[in-house]
């Protein structure tokens, strides 16, 4: 008798074992099976992109391209947000992004775009905190020429406003810095006329041709104004083609 409830026991045992196996097969199929309709593509297929925040100079196809990663369809569970933002980031003009998923089938998109200050050494920008970055020439605005060292484009552009506003109380416009690899300071107005500041007393320098400037005749053919003095100043003029015509005919 005892041996047969031992039996019944141990058969029971493994009845209830296989059981809970089968169970647990039926459930991980069932996983396997959601899983698979989750990330059907064309059950749960990104529908909608929202895109936040004011720009002006990224493109909305290459938002869209970023967002699909080719021509298939993306599935709103299989997107991974943050390979999506790393995209996002490495567009042009893009600063920074935040992606979130919102249900069922939309993707939302803040993005901050690139505040260009200036234009760096001809074919890059520079930003307002003073961060060199290549983008395509979408600006349609007049932006002041920088150049100089690429490390050294934050000071570029700090000392650029300085020089634009103390010439500016006198009417001058300021249209170029640069920066020499001696740490010299040049400047271009509008008309053509480049300033040497050197690297010392710019904005005493900067004065010294602010009321100087005024009393120089003919100031027209003034080429450049050479500051780099303790006191004084020199002036180079611009040539005179006719004359230069005329020796070239001798």
């Amino acid at each position: 008798m005892e041996a047969r409830a031992q039996g019944r026991t141990k058969g029971g045992f493994i009845i209830g074992v296989m059981f809970f196996l089968l169970v647990m097969m039926g459930l991980y199929q069932s996983a396997l099976d959601v899983k698979e309709w989750l990330t059907d593509a064309n059950r749960l297929p990104i529908s909608a992109l929202l895109v936040q925040g004011q720009h002006q100079y990224i493109k909305a196809e290459e938002l869209r391209s970023a967002v699909l990663d080719g021509d298939a369809p993306r599935n709103f569970f299989e997107l991974d947000v943050n390979e999506l933002q790393e995209r996002l980031t490495a567009l042009p003009w893009v600063a920074q992004v935040s992606v979130r998923k919102k249900w069922p089938d939309k993707i939302k998109v803040y993005l901050t775009e690139q505040a260009v200050a200036a234009r760096w050494n001809g074919n890059r920008f520079v930003n307002a905190k003073g961060e060199v970055f290549s983008a395509p020439n979408r600006v349609k605005s007049p932006l002041m020429q920088l150049s100089g060292p690429d490390d050294q484009a934050a000071k570029v552009l700090e000392t650029s406003r300085q020089f634009e506003a103390q010439l500016a109380e006198r009417g001058y416009k300021l249209e170029a810095v640069n920066l020499t690899p001696r740490y010299g300071w040049e400047l271009t107005l509008d008309n053509n006329i480049q300033l040497f500041v050197g690297r010392s007393d710019m904005a005493l320098r900067l004065q010294r041709f602010i009321d100087v400037f005024p009393v120089i005749e003919p100031r027209e053919q003034v080429a450049y104004v050479d500051l780099r003095y303790d006191t004084g100043m020199a002036v180079g003029w611009k040539k005179n083609e006719e004359k230069a015509h005329d020796q070239n005919r001798r």
